[in-house]
């Protein structure tokens, strides 16, 4: 069967690739010389062939600088850290992000440790993130999280009033495969259960408490979504992914903005049960809600 972007013109065919990107903002780019074809700075006007290959040196962007010089330590042993981890901040560094993460802020906090992170956040997620402080309590936290026998608790700002008090959902969880490469789905993927509880109810919003039993990426996020319940701030699930695609344009409106929400998305990691890696011993860690999720239960009307 023929690719159905075999013979695109080159700023058409990387627009649809590239979803950062609008069709401006690629054809600026080429016109850059920044890309490449068939070993030559290419034209937005060529035709592309199936199998060629495309160079793309994107610009340098300078990262702002991070608004965080340290982070509040909620646990700390000979080998354990845990940290309350903002709500605009990484777990770790990427191409574009290296400043303004959780292992870059603890380099600066602790020189003399070199925490190793044994689970993730998502970035727009706060609170409890566990790090190792050596590779055999690495290898041993890791093993636990692994077999789901840390105990997880979430609480979540959701859109609309939930009519049952708990819930089990047990609904698989898989990439979506859209056009959003990022976003997950419902219903087709690997086995993700979550308990929920409703913590309390407003004129159109509830406060919820979930229990991930798996590990799936985004599982609270998209079992909430799925149940008609999308948390408040959260754009790659409210709707069909646009407000992410906007947000990542930066072309998010006041009108977006009100239609989220909230400038993030309403999920906290409240608390993690594990077991110390020597003793054995049950540690309970927990974070306090942060200023902004406290400011969203209050202006929403609901109280934890």
């Amino acid at each position: 069967m023929q690719d159905p972007q075999d013979g695109l013109r080159l700023d058409r065919y990387l627009t649809a690739r590239l979803h950062r990107y609008s069709r401006n903002k690629v054809q600026e780019l080429i016109e850059s010389g920044q890309v490449f074809l068939r070993g030559r700075s290419a034209k937005a006007s060529q035709r592309v062939s199936a199998g060629e290959t495309i160079i793309i040196r994107y610009p340098r962007r300078e990262e702002p600088p991070c608004p965080h010089q340290t982070l509040q330590v909620l646990y700390e042993d000979a080998e354990i850290l845990a940290v309350n981890k903002p709500g605009d901040t990484l777990s770790h560094p990427t191409d574009k992000a290296h400043r303004n993460t959780v292992t870059s802020i603890l380099r600066g906090q602790f020189p003399d440790l070199a925490p190793r992170l044994v689970h993730r956040l998502d970035r727009e997620t706060s609170g409890v993130l566990v790090l190792a402080k050596s590779r055999e309590a690495a290898r041993a936290l890791t093993e636990q999280f692994a077999a789901h026998v840390v105990k997880k608790e979430y609480w979540a700002i959701a859109l609309g009033q939930i009519s049952w008090a708990a819930k089990t959902v047990d609904i698989p969880v898989g990439r979506e495969d859209l056009e959003v490469k990022v976003r997950q789905k419902a219903g087709s993927g690997q086995e993700a259960r979550t308990e929920f509880e409703r913590l309390a109810l407003s004129d159109g919003f509830s406060l919820v408490k979930a229990r991930p039993l798996t590990g799936r990426l985004h599982q609270i996020r998209v079992h909430l979504a799925h149940l008609g319940h999308p948390i408040l701030g959260d754009k790659l699930y409210a709707g069909a992914g646009e407000y992410y695609m906007k947000a990542v344009r930066r072309q998010l409106t006041t009108k977006d903005r009100l239609a989220l929400g909230a400038e993030r998305q309403m999920l906290h990691s409240r608390a993690l049960g594990l077991a110390q890696p020597s003793s054995g011993r049950e540690l309970l860690i927990e974070a306090p809600l942060p200023r902004d999720f406290e400011d969203c239960l209050a202006r929403t009307g609901l109280h934890g």
